[in-house]
């Protein structure tokens, strides 16, 4: 069978972001501690003028300088933060990038999952040949609501990812059907509205644990790996990249007992590498696998051509999967071609009080019938940095209808 997986991968972290040491400091929190027990350096924050639309456009717009339109098939966008509980993001999406009509299109919901679960359907209908040679646009968006003042508040973020998918997977080939899965039903933390993003912290740590034993149970039930020598590096879904840590923990010791000590040696080594890019944007949500790849592919000593990648997926609800691949011949060089590093340090810094200020301005517009977004909050942030970039913006919304356009 031919190799399948992702052939152009892509981030895009905003515009904009806040200083987990500063946010620390405004809440009279000790900011070393802050930052050491989440890993977190700054989060992402979105203008009023940008969504889960525009995120996602955003991110898949510099993969079509490398992908020709009429040679994708299939558009699939995760999220858990859509504009309409009807109408898919993925329509807005097609229509922004300018993709032909043919194009089939549909959204994904799986809280943190929903970007793998489009990847596999991606990967699924490649394999099938019933894509009779077209690509798949494989896309997951996501941000955070406000929780100002409240603990969640240090772990908030948000991100987007595009991959292009098919036969020539010069970034990431998946392992063939090697899949390990586990599944339950709680309420961990969940959306029940536009509105609110809830939860019980506790149950979420637990259930996400629950759910890595049982994915890795599975996983080696199918292919029996030896976890110290078979994976060059591991990447763990990342709530906040902290919980890498426990996770890796946990992985550990299933395998054999050892110190903590030797925990974290191996995870500085193996894991801490594919954590670069959530500590700059916070919160990954659905995009967090390919944020992880982004990490260790952009990263000063990359993993070569054929490095076998461990990774665990979880999505709040719930589900569990882990799953590998191996890094393709091109994947430093296309992944570099996307400038992610620079992108990310060019956001602008944003204190706390303008930071309270948009986040109040953005839950404001949640489910309005009609916005116009302040397009000079902050202060020239729309001038120097969407202004004739071509960059998707939402201009309005009228009567619901929502209306948008490059920049």
């Amino acid at each position: 069978m031919n190799e399948i997986g992702i052939e152009y991968l892509n981030i895009y972290g905003g515009s904009m972001a806040l200083d987990q040491r500063a946010l620390a400091t405004a809440r009279e929190r000790d900011p070393e501690r802050v930052v050491n027990d989440f890993l977190i350096q700054a989060r992402s924050l979105n203008p009023t003028w940008e969504d889960t639309v525009t995120m996602a456009a955003n991110a898949a717009m510099p993969l079509l300088d490398f992908v020709k339109r009429e040679d994708i098939g299939l558009l699939v966008v995760g999220t858990e933060g859509s504009v309409d509980f009807g109408k898919p993001i993925s329509s807005n999406v097609h229509s922004a990038l300018e993709l032909p009509s043919n194009v089939r299109n549909f959204e994904t919901k799986f809280a943190c999952y929903s970007g793998i679960a489009a990847l596999e359907t991606a990967i699924n209908w490649v394999a099938s040949g019933r894509n009779r040679g077209k690509k798949a646009l494989v896309i997951s968006s996501d941000f955070s609501r406000m929780h100002l003042n409240m603990m969640e508040e240090f772990v908030l973020g948000g991100l987007a990812a595009a991959a292009i998918v098919g036969n020539d997977p010069g970034v990431f080939a998946l392992d063939d059907g090697i899949r390990g899965t586990w599944t339950s039903d709680v309420y961990d933390t969940f959306r029940p509205s536009a509105r609110h993003e809830v939860g019980n912290n506790e149950v979420s740590l637990y259930t996400y644990m629950d759910a890595l034993e049982g994915a890795w149970a599975d996983y080696l039930e199918q292919n029996r790996v030896d976890f110290d020598r078979d994976f060059e590096y591991l990447l763990y879904h990342t709530p906040f990249p902290g919980m890498a840590f426990q996770a890796h923990r946990t992985v550990c010791n299933l395998v054999e007992r050892r110190k903590k000590s030797e925990v974290r040696d191996d995870f500085d080594r193996r894991v801490l590498p594919g954590l670069r890019v959530a500590q700059q944007v916070g919160s990954t949500y659905g995009a967090s696998n390919f944020a992880g790849l982004v990490s260790l592919l952009g990263g000063q000593s990359p993993p070569g051509a054929g490095s076998r990648i461990g990774l665990f997926a979880y999505g709040s609800g719930a589900v569990g999967e882990f799953y590998s691949g191996t890094i393709g011949e091109q994947a430093a060089d296309r992944v570099g071609q996307m400038r992610i590093d620079e992108k990310l340090a060019a956001r602008r810094s944003i204190d706390v009080p303008a930071y309270e200020e948009i986040e109040k301005r953005r839950t404001s517009h949640i489910e309005a019938p009609d916005i116009t977004p302040d397009f000079d909050l902050p202060p020239q942030l729309f001038e120097e940095h969407y202004r004739g970039s071509g960059r998707l913006v939402l201009r309005s919304v009228e009567n619901f209808y929502r209306n948008y356009e490059r920049a």
